[in-house]
């Protein structure tokens, strides 16, 4: 009885260190992004600087996980869950790289004297990609599965406004209205921000099976046969 209530007052402190991790990554992702829109160089130093911060409780997130399992060699039910959480983390850290790479545009940008012309389509997916975080963030918190559900369809979203600022931006090369680095600039950062939806998704596929025990593959059956109260 006393190793359970450990173990479950461990995995408690693991999930609260997620959430941390999840509100310095939110923080990142939200800083780097307003470095561009404001070309601060100062926010975008401030992102990369953080990534050592995210970067080190990841390290630490993964050493109690294996320290849990190793003291208590949990059933499989509770290693999969243990797994799980390991996976959300290696999720964030990976956000937060992708953070520091928005943020090295706006360095970039301001090191070459290019002057950065915000198209409407980059802030929307601006806007949309950090929504997402920071809803994933919220349904791991309220362990909220409709919230995660209804995320993890908006993946598609993302993805096309990604290949519509692609179009833009080629267009905007055969009209001779964009240097051939700002549209470099424009592709990547949009590339970057599909990754970090990518990501996203991910986080709200966790969320699902932390709080429900299914894969999403198991999970969209029981939305398609009504057992499951997520909506459709």
């Amino acid at each position: 009885m006393v190793d359970h209530v450990h173990f479950e007052r461990e995995l408690t402190l693991l999930k609260s260190d997620v959430s941390k991790m999840l509100f310095l990554v939110s923080e990142s992702l939200n800083d780097a992004i307003e470095s561009l829109e404001t070309m601060n160089e100062t926010l975008a130093r401030k992102v990369l600087e953080s990534d050592d911060m995210i970067d080190e409780l990841n390290r630490e997130i993964e050493e109690k996980a294996y320290q849990i399992i190793a003291r208590y060699n949990p059933i499989l039910k509770q290693l999969r869950y243990i797994i799980t959480i390991l996976k959300f983390s290696n999720d964030l850290e990976r956000i937060g790289d992708l953070s520091c790479n928005i943020a090295e545009k706006c360095l970039f940008l301001s090191e070459e004297k290019i002057k950065f012309e915000m198209l409407k389509e980059l802030k929307d997916m601006f806007g949309s990609t950090l929504k997402v975080v920071q809803d994933a963030f919220k349904a791991f918190v309220e362990e909220d599965v409709d919230l995660a559900f209804r995320l993890w369809k908006f993946d598609d979203v993302i993805d096309e406004m990604e290949k519509k600022i692609r179009r833009i931006v080629v267009e905007r090369i055969r009209e001779g209205n964009i240097s051939a680095e700002l549209a470099l600039v424009y592709i990547l950062i949009a590339r970057d921000l599909e990754r970090v939806g990518d990501h996203a998704n991910n986080l709200c596929e966790e969320v699902i099976y932390i709080e429900t025990g299914k894969n999403m593959k198991e999970f969209l059956r029981g939305v398609e046969s009504g057992s499951e109260g997520a909506d459709s």
